[in-house]
């Protein structure tokens, strides 16, 4: 697997993910990667892969796309919680 850490910028934070890729193919040309979500840094025992995206056919569009699909997910988690904390203060 060949992991790669970025830094995603979300408005006043930034937040440090790793991604693995994988590409399965015999020969080696035209492998379509698999792109995993690391859910900690790779070199701790208890660190899980989740996959995330798949049949991608260059490794830079693999990585691309993976960090647009994390700073999505990042943004809906942080704008869920600004909506359920205003409902919270309406009661």
């Amino acid at each position: 697997m060949y992991k790669v850490k970025r830094t995603i910028y979300l408005k006043d934070r930034h937040i440090d993910v790793w991604l693995g890729l994988v590409s399965k193919t015999k020969n080696r040309k035209n492998g379509k990667y698999t792109v995993y979500l690391l859910t900690d840094n790779p070199d701790n025992p208890f660190n899980h892969a989740e996959p995330i995206l798949s049949g991608i056919t260059s490794k830079e569009t693999a990585i691309r796309r993976g960090i647009e699909f994390v700073k999505n997910l990042l943004q809906n988690i942080s704008d869920r919680t600004v909506t359920s904390e205003d409902k919270k203060s309406e009661f």
